[in-house]
């Protein structure tokens, strides 16, 4: 008598780990779920995880002056060849944090089950092992259990598989021999298994689980182009990026009964990123049947035009791909290696796009206290400034720019003794010399009383040179200023006391609301002596974050129009009138000293200070001060600066050659 079956649909809870629910219904059923899919495992454990990758441009990690070249500034490549079990969701951001910092894999990360996602789609085929027929096949939805009614004495060869999605999955059209295709946009998944039915049950209910545990039988190909770093410094307007070879990925047809792969066919395959991408980074996923042939494959980047920020029209844009103004256009090739790829696997190919500016020479002037680093030349200023997760070429540093910083050395507690000093004579040394600084950090006591100083610095700037000047003396700026800008009715005023606390405007742009921190509508703190602010500033020379009316003191209309912090609009100056504006004792937790704040870990990222001396009707240190995250964006500001137009000719100055 042949056997009837009756497909039953019970909705249960969507979780990997469902069970079966007893003496449910009458007689013998076969109950189907899925119980997860399995990753391959890269063996063995311990080896590193992070396979070879070369570029036909310099590759950057850490740069250290004396290994610093041309060919490590300007436009760079990191690049990573990553090979990982394949996972469920987003397998870079696991394999990510599963690389340690020394590029091993980490011991515990194993072929661990993970769960199918609910909704997605399966298909099983069930085999009478008596007849050796198709007993039964059914379109299934991960979460949702199958029970189908069995008989007593019933043995069963049972075939599942899914692509991984929400697919629909037609029968076989032949039963005996059934086969499925793969996808190059598309998983494979795979499981089999078998399941006898006793003779003499007992009791009247009986349920016989098939718990299917899915393979992969693909890899996937996935590259990955982040260029976050280098939209720091240039609008990217476009990129095409290809495969160097065409026969990269390939389709194959599965043998569903044997367990095999076969009828391997080239799927042409070249053109990976054509567009812009809203976030600057672009990922392409494929699948391969066919991964043991993949022991590397390469990609080049043949357009990636570009626009660099806050440089002169006439040479913004450029071609990273192509440009020549230096000699011979390098195509960016990558090429990424992986060892004994197999189904199960993600073979990952990652370039990072960078630019990093050349090593920048500071000068710090200031006198006072080393321990408080007025010109950010010692203490906590300095230690910001250091710190790698603010300025350096790890893929922490919010800012990428070559270091050390000249002079010194990845462990120097101070600036370099011939790039600091307090005296006059010695810094107008400095500005005159033959070899002159990118930057320069002025900051209490970093007088200019001399009229052969202020001539100096005049000159250091029309010549490319970047200012950042925190100066509180009462004299000497406005005579500074009106040589700058060729004007004579400048003047300058005494604005408040410490622990003043100056609103800032709403000017959008990367001194304000920069890479360290929005600064907008917020407040800069005065430390320990009285403000400097600048009358008759020409509004079309200068872009102004802050006016002299302190929230805590009593209201001034001269103070209200004067200016307290402000920088050129074609000249790289940074002006505020406070010489102590980054001045911090670490830790320091007065209300009208030490404006300056980080986090004092081993970061040093900048974060507001709880500040202001009461008065005015201001409750002391209600609001905060933002110097540190203020100076942070100016920094940035002064490197580009020193980069595009400094001393030192720009990279992609030259004009391409036809």
């Amino acid at each position: 008598m042949g056997l009837l079956f009756s497909v039953l649909i019970v909705f249960v809870r969507c979780s990997a780990d469902n069970s079966i629910v007893p003496n449910e219904g009458v007689g013998m059923k076969m109950v189907i779920k899925v119980d997860g899919v399995t990753g391959d495992v890269i063996q063995p454990l311990g080896k590193s995880a992070v396979a070879s990758a070369t570029s036909s441009l310099s590759i950057v990690k850490n740069i250290n002056m004396s290994g610093t070249s041309g060919n490590n500034i300007g436009f760079v490549t990191e690049v990573q060849a990553q090979q990982s079990p394949m996972v469920a969701n987003d397998n870079s951001r696991l394999m990510q944090s599963a690389i340690a910092t020394d590029g091993k894999l980490i011991s515990n990360l194993i072929a661990a089950t993970q769960n199918m996602t609910t909704t997605y789609t399966y298909r099983i085929l069930i085999y009478d092992n008596n007849t050796g027929e198709l007993w039964n096949t059914v379109q299934a939805t991960v979460g949702t259990e199958i029970r189908l009614d069995v008989a007593k004495g019933g043995s069963y060869t049972w075939y599942a598989y899914s692509y991984n999605d929400t697919s629909n999955i037609p029968a076989p059209a032949n039963t005996a021999n059934p086969t499925i295709d793969t996808a190059i946009d598309k998983d494979l998944l795979y499981a089999t298994g078998s399941i006898n039915i006793p003779v003499t049950p007992s009791g009247q209910y009986q349920a016989y689980p098939v718990n299917i545990l899915f393979n992969h039988k693909v890899a996937q190909v996935k590259v990955r182009i982040d260029a976050t770093v280098l939209a720091q410094y240039a609008t990217i307007n476009g990129i095409k990026a290809s495969f160097v070879e065409n026969n990269y990925i390939k389709t194959g047809t599965f043998d569903i009964k044997g367990n095999s792969m076969g009828n391997l066919q080239v799927v042409p395959t070249t053109d990976i990123f054509t567009t812009t991408s809203p976030t600057n980074i672009w990922e392409a996923v494929y699948y391969t049947a066919d991964p043991v042939s993949l022991a590397s494959y390469k990609i080049n980047i043949t357009d990636l035009p570009v626009t660099f920020k806050d440089v002169d029209a006439s040479m913004a844009n450029r071609n990273l791909a192509t440009y020549n103004g230096n000699g011979p256009a390098v195509t960016p090739t990558f090429t990424f290696n992986f060892t004994g790829p197999t189904a199960g696997q993600t073979l990952l190919g990652v370039a990072n796009l960078k630019y990093t500016p050349t090593l920048k020479r500071i000068v710090h002037y200031s006198g006072g206290s080393a321990a408080v680093g007025y010109a950010s030349q010692s203490g906590t200023g300095w230690k910001f400034l250091q710190s790698d997760y603010n300025f350096g070429t790890s893929a922490n540093s919010l800012v990428n720019v070559a270091k050390p910083w000249p002079g010194t050395t990845a462990s120097s507690t101070t600036a370099a003794p011939a790039n600091y000093t307090s005296s006059e004579t010695t810094f107008r040394g400095y500005l005159t010399a033959a070899n002159k600084p990118d930057i320069v950090i002025m900051g209490v006591l970093g007088d200019i009383t001399l009229a052969s100083t202020r001539t100096a610095l005049v000159n250091y700037i029309n010549g490319g040179g970047v200012v950042i000047m925190l100066y509180e003396n009462t004299s000497y700026a406005s005579s500074f200023l009106n040589e700058l800008l060729g004007v004579t009715n400048i003047t300058q005023r005494t604005l408040s006391g410490a622990g003043s606390m100056y609103p800032t405007n709403n000017t959008n742009d990367e001194i304000l609301n920069g890479i360290f921190g929005d600064a907008r509508l917020q407040y800069w703190g005065e430390d320990a002596n009285f403000s400097q602010g600048i009358l008759n500033l020409p509004t079309t020379e200068a872009t102004i974050y802050a006016y002299g009316q302190a929230i805590n003191a009593t209201s001034n209309a001269n103070n209200a129009n004067a200016v307290s912090m402000f920088k050129l609009k074609n000249k790289s100056l940074f002006f505020v009138g406070d010489g102590g504006f980054t001045s911090n004792i670490e830790g320091n937790a007065s209300s009208i000293i030490c404006p300056f704040r980080t986090d004092y870990t081993n970061t040093y990222r900048p974060v507001p200070k709880p500040y202001g001396g009461a008065g005015a009707g201001y409750t002391a240190q209600s609001k905060s001060a933002y110097n540190s995250i203020i100076f942070g964006n100016v920094m940035q500001w002064a490197i580009k600066r020193a980069e595009y137009y400094g001393y030192n000719q720009w990279k992609y100055k030259n004009p391409p050659t036809p």
